[in-house]
């Protein structure tokens, strides 16, 4: 579906956040297309709560809560039956859930604390290795690429990483005992003014300029 709210500041900005957010759909150019996850999200609620994304059950329920809030009936009463029949589908749906979420996509890396196989997963900031062992082990870390430039510290391989708030840059993988780090990519090229490395700008004609605040050194 085409995107035609793009730029319009309100709830449904949040919500499409959240759904981009949580890899239900992804944005392509202006339009909004589902995931795998977003499908097999849709086809357990049209599966197992056929009544609750009905609009006629939906209707029902704000009549029972109008009641409510006038005193005509106790609210205990109107969760009690709602849940009767919710909390079977809700068995039924977490089996489903449970077989959706163990058909994962292995790595080629072993965990370093059991020794099971370390799986690619989908989190708020894309993709990380989770150890297939949870929930005996939980661990998790993030998926390394190396950008093949060397620090021009220590020597280690630069590595391209995301901050918490899922920015990425790029930072020596000797880290902590090496803190360089660089917000552009490296290209491995030392400026001719200053002797820093020259990284390539995030803009449109991809500049190569000098990592250096202080050196206003750029390539034509």
């Amino acid at each position: 579906m085409e995107d035609k709210n793009i730029g319009r500041p309100s709830t449904y900005a949040t919500i499409i956040s959240t759904l981009t957010g949580r890899k239900y759909v992804k944005r392509e150019k202006k339009n909004l297309v589902p995931t795998k996850l977003g499908f097999d999200v849709i086809g357990i609620l049209q599966d197992y709560f056929q009544d609750i994304v009905d609009a006629k059950f939906t209707g029902e329920m704000e009549d029972n809560l109008d009641r409510v809030e006038l005193g005509e009936v106790e609210w205990r009463k109107v969760i009690a039956d709602f849940y009767k029949g919710f909390s079977e589908e809700l068995k039924i749906a977490d089996a489903e859930v449970e077989r959706i979420e163990k058909e994962v996509v292995l790595s080629d890396e072993i965990c370093e604390k059991c020794g099971k196989p370390m799986a690619i997963k989908e989190g708020r900031f894309g993709q990380f290795l989770a150890c297939t062992g949870y929930p005996e082990c939980q661990n998790t870390k993030p998926i390394v690429k190396s950008t093949g430039v060397k620090c021009p510290k220590c020597g280690k391989d630069i590595l391209e990483r995301k901050s918490r708030k899922g920015k990425i840059f790029y930072g020596c993988s000797g880290y902590p005992a090496c803190d360089v780090s660089y917000w552009d990519k490296p290209t491995g090229e030392m400026c001719p003014k200053c002797g820093s490395m020259i990284v390539t700008g995030k803009g449109k004609n991809k500049t190569k300029k000098c990592s250096n605040p202080e050196c206003n050194y750029k390539e034509k």
